[in-house]
């Protein structure tokens, strides 16, 4: 009868052994699909993270070459005006010498 007995707890031990493996292989593959869930959809939210700040440094560089584009073309648009400006100026000196000789 210990023989009997001793079969009957072996073979209840490996019911339980292989019910607890069971359970265990379950949780184990609940777990990796959930992380594997996880790291699915917050992969693609860190690359467009990192997308996004790329085009928001490129639009920082866009617009700094813009302003100085802006800032250059203002300077010469201000060199132009002041060499009119003396253009006109000296006109403006020879006509008044022109008409004094034309009014003697």
């Amino acid at each position: 009868m210990d023989k009997k007995n001793n079969n009957s707890n072996n073979g209840n031990g490996e019911k339980f052994r292989k019910m607890l493996f069971n359970e265990v292989s379950l949780i184990v593959a609940i777990c990796g699909v959930v992380i594997g869930i996880l790291l699915f959809f917050t992969k693609p939210s860190t690359e467009n993270q990192q997308s996004i700040a790329l085009i928001e440094q490129r639009l920082d560089v866009i617009e700094n070459n813009h302003l100085t584009h802006l800032q250059n073309g203002l300077s010469e648009i201000k060199d132009d005006c002041n060499e009119m400006d003396d253009k006109i100026n000296e006109l403006d000196k020879k006509i008044e010498r022109i008409l004094t000789i034309l009014e003697k």
